[in-house]
């Protein structure tokens, strides 16, 4: 029998175990955490006030963190005493105390990287490292990987096709990097970058984004974006993490009742991924993403009614198995908090909160 055949007997076997655990409410089995991203800012939030608001107040259990390692080209260096090793180290200690115990430092693809320029290449690598050492160091569960194209760092059309070989090497190089610095970490990989490198598009919407990819990147929103996105992939889960969550942001606005059935979808998409690149990535969960509050940079109001976001809140909950995240965008979140628009949060705020409580209560109570 070939490899394959017998990965697949033991994600089925696995599955059960895991279902008929959940059904009889296993010992171990816990509700998922709450993770906000955006939101708090480690460069001026590391007080008491701060964190009990956001523990205690809001109600999350972790954040992926910005201002720590913001883009690939950042090194935070690898001096624990210096002041941004020492800055994580407080924000962990002094959060955790107040419930939020699950953070990840969040590194975006904001800048071009060349892949053809091996100096830049390496430079990755030691970056990276760099950054799951001080993730051990401060305490956090790990990193968070924003794959989203900011800037054209997956390539262009033309040139893409090329450098496949040279990206994956890369991938597997900073993964490797990452678990040799920081052994027992939890890698989190946002968007579902499979599920946007295989957008099905009519040929016209094909030729258009294409188009929009060489000439007007940042407005494009097809596969074309994503070219170099998968093989990257294949090279980051290529090592045997500990455990990998995939972040969705294909659950931002669907309903309640669809979330399962979508979360159901991605767990089924990593599988094959998993089988088909013949990785190592035995441990893999998908986090489910809520957009509440916050149109814009500039425009903190609702997304969706405090009772809708409770709903949908409760059907994530229920389905997610280590984490359910929320896009805050800014500071939607918090009263002339750290980021872009300053002034008040929406009126009914309290209700968007008390939200938060009320999910987490309820799956406390299913779960007992």
């Amino acid at each position: 029998m070939s490899r394959a055949f017998y990965r697949n007997i033991a994600h089925r076997i696995l599955g059960l175990v895991l279902l008929l655990l959940g059904a009889t409410g296993g010992a171990w089995a816990q509700c998922p955490k709450v993770l906000m991203f955006d939101g708090v800012d480690i460069l001026t939030q590391t007080n008491g006030e701060q964190a009990r608001y956001w523990g205690q107040t809001v109600g999350v259990q972790g954040f992926f963190l910005n201002n720590v390692m913001p883009g690939w080209q950042q090194d935070v260096g690898t001096d624990p005493s210096s002041s941004a090793w020492q800055r994580a180290r407080q924000f962990q200690n002094l959060y955790a105390g107040y419930g939020v115990t699950d953070n990840f430092i969040k590194v975006a693809a904001y800048k071009f990287h060349d892949w053809s320029d091996a100096s830049q290449n390496a430079a990755l690598v030691r970056n990276f490292a760099h950054a799951a050492a001080l993730a051990r160091f401060a305490g956090f569960k790990g990193v968070v990987l924003d794959l989203e194209p900011y800037s054209p760092v997956w390539g262009d059309p033309d040139s893409a096709p090329a450098l496949v070989v040279t990206v994956q090497q890369v991938g597997r190089e900073i993964a490797e990097a990452m678990r040799n610095a920081y052994p027992g970490m939890t890698l989190v990989v946002l968007p579902d970058v499979v599920r946007l490198a295989h957008q099905q598009l009519t040929p016209a919407q094909a030729a258009k984004e294409r188009m929009r990819a060489l000439t007007d990147y940042k407005s494009a929103r097809g596969p074309e974006k994503y070219i170099l996105s998968e093989p990257f992939l294949v090279g980051l889960l290529s090592v045997p993490w500990s455990h990998v969550v995939i972040a969705t942001e294909q659950t931002y606005s669907q309903n309640g009742p669809v979330i399962p059935r979508t979360m159901e979808q991605a767990a089924a998409r990593y599988r094959d991924f998993d089988q088909h690149n013949q990785l190592a990535t035995g441990d893999i969960s998908i986090a489910p993403g809520l957009w509440p509050l916050g149109h814009s940079s500039s425009d903190k109001s609702a997304r969706e009614s405090p009772e809708n976001f409770l709903g949908r809140l409760q059907a994530a909950m229920s389905v997610a198995s280590r984490y359910v995240w929320i896009y805050g965008y800014g500071s939607a979140w918090q009263t002339d908090g750290p980021y872009y628009k300053k002034g008040p949060v929406v009126d009914n705020f309290p209700d968007y909160v008390r939200a938060v409580h009320e999910a987490e209560q309820q799956c406390e109570r299913n779960g007992s």
